[in-house]
């Protein structure tokens, strides 16, 4: 499998990084964010996977052994875990860096936001834990076809542990036709046939972003190590575009609500929740349904 291409010595060249964002459909960022700063938050983390017995008794909580009681997200013994993740402070902040924000911001050409439903990945080691299959965000969060997702490992992520696989270019396919898939997710995109078959990745290590359209096929490979994969997913978009959601549910709930608390529980104790705030002024649109066979592809910045 090819390398990701770094795209450090261009983080400051909006046109470079817009050219290359729409040629390749992803950008890389290695070490972007503070190594002492993303042990930080590892460390709180790793605390929570200590108390929830997810971590392999005899072993330090920074080695992120996994034990036996690691599933799947999803299953029913994995949210009680979670539920603490979601209520770490420190984890949410990440929204917050003025490194990730200023990214955004100089792609999208105007004022971002970022989706408060931020999303840690805690992947067990396969077999117990299904990689999450390749798909395009666009038909899971909807709205702003120009929504850019952050994947962040939290945790040195060497080549046994998986970590994130992108097909470059393919975020110009357009929208995809998906079929059902087992893994976070549930769907993966049909690409077979379509003629792109550039699959990149990396040795990824602690406080990387690896950026990327949500027209961009991508998935996760599988955990091969004896240790916890931690990583986590955020998303920017223009405030002048629509963010989407389903009639009865008010948008950007916590991943994973309601089998995750909402957030006036999760934030109980915080010194401050300005990390999980919603932008007044926002236009929302409804979801459709995420299997729909056909689905138009909205005009983008980025193809």
């Amino acid at each position: 499998m090819k390398q990701l291409i770094d795209s450090s010595d261009i983080a400051d060249d909006v046109a470079a990084l817009r050219e290359r964002m729409s040629e390749d459909g992803y950008l890389y960022f290695p070490r972007l964010l503070p190594s002492d700063y993303v042990t930080g938050i590892r460390a709180d983390i790793a605390a929570v996977l200590h108390d929830s017995r997810w971590l392999a008794s005899g072993t330090e909580p920074h080695e992120l052994r996994a034990s036996d009681r690691a599933v799947e997200e999803g299953k029913s013994t994995f949210f009680g875990m979670y539920s603490a993740v979601q209520a770490t402070q420190s984890f949410h902040e990440l929204s917050e860096r003025e490194e990730l924000r200023g990214l955004a911001q100089r792609l999208l050409g105007e004022e971002v936001f970022c989706h408060p439903m931020h999303i840690a990945r805690i992947t067990a080691p396969t077999p117990r834990a299904t990689p999450t299959p390749a798909h395009q965000d666009y038909r899971l969060i909807q709205g702003a076809v120009d929504t850019l997702t952050m994947w962040i490992p939290l945790a040195d992520c060497p080549s046994d542990a998986g970590g994130l696989e992108v097909l470059a270019g393919s975020h110009k396919l357009g929208v995809l036709g998906v079929s059902r898939a087992e893994g976070p997710g549930g769907v993966t995109a049909q690409v077979t046939g379509s003629g792109v078959d550039d699959w990149r990745s990396t040795h990824f290590g602690q406080g990387d972003v690896l950026m990327f359209t949500s027209l961009t096929v991508h998935g996760a490979r599988p955990n091969l190590s004896d240790r916890l994969r931690l990583s986590a997913d955020i998303r920017w978009q223009a405030r002048s575009e629509p963010a989407a959601f389903i009639d009865g549910y008010e948008p950007f709930r916590p991943h994973f609500h309601p089998d995750v608390p909402d957030w006036p529980t999760l934030a109980r104790g915080w010194t401050s929740t300005t990390s999980i705030e919603i932008p007044e002024g926002l236009t929302y649109v409804r979801k459709f349904d995420s299997m729909s066979e056909h689905v138009p592809t909205p005009p983008s910045r980025f193809r």
